[in-house]
């Protein structure tokens, strides 16, 4: 599909259902879920276990071959936790898992198929331990970390780093630089002072925000038609 057929008038209903799904059927999993969060096909996003919480503007991106998991796995008397700061994003195939703690501050881009995990989950010589040891996680501030990254126990990234798509990062990442490679090794400094464009700034407005969208998909959509996008389902043509 070279552009997308679909009436405006579909395109605003597929967003109030999955709006609507997304506060009906996913948000009762979180502890806590901001305002105006934008899930994606939320049936694909799956919450597992106790105290998840979300702030506001949450956006996540999942696909039913790219579900999107935030797992808490620990004993009762120590439960576990994820904590994710404001306008955060995650694309498709994220995986955070928690047998502890991960904190995940405002403002963080987490590329398609990322994995942050607090847990080895199976010691070297003990691999039945109901208790796996887990060393907490700290993400800071407008972090991005980058397509198919993993992040592992006890680590600690800095604010505005970033880490390079396939990196293995099994120590602290200071703020203001990037690693990449298996290990993550420092292969880039910011400047500190920026100036940095985050998340933040973007979402400051959610309505503007919000009425920036619409009218983006007004004009992409304008002209289209419901008979023309059921002839590109049935009949489809060159160029469709």
């Amino acid at each position: 599909m070279r552009r997308d057929h679909r009436p405006y008038w579909m395109h605003a209903l597929w967003e109030r259902f999955e709006n609507a799904w997304t506060g009906h059927f996913l948000a009762p999993h979180f502890e806590a879920l901001g305002e105006e969060p934008k899930i994606v096909r939320p049936w694909n996003v799956e919450v597992f276990g106790p105290n998840v919480r979300a702030g506001r503007n949450i956006h996540v991106v999942s696909r039913k071959d790219q579900p999107v998991t935030f797992t808490v796995w620990s004993p009762g008397d120590t439960p576990g936790e994820i904590e994710i700061g404001d306008c955060c994003f995650f694309a498709g195939g994220v995986r955070i898992l928690a047998g502890g703690s991960i904190r995940i501050g405002d403002a963080c881009l987490v590329a398609k198929s990322a994995t942050i995990t607090d847990s080895d989950w199976h010691g070297l010589y003990n691999r039945i331990d109901p208790r796996p040891e887990s060393k907490p996680v700290r993400i800071g501030n407008n972090v991005w970390i980058g397509d198919g990254a993993f992040v592992g126990k006890g680590v600690t990234i800095g604010d505005n780093a970033v880490i390079g798509a396939r990196s293995v990062v099994t120590g602290d990442v200071p703020a203001n630089e990037v690693w990449a490679g298996i290990p993550a090794r420092k292969v880039k400094a910011l400047d500190p002072d920026g100036p940095f464009q985050t998340r933040l700034d973007m979402l400051e407005q959610p309505e503007e925000v919000e009425h920036f969208f619409d009218q983006a998909y007004r004009d992409v959509l304008k002209g289209n038609s419901t008979l023309g996008w059921l002839r590109s389902k049935i009949w489809p043509r060159r160029g469709d």
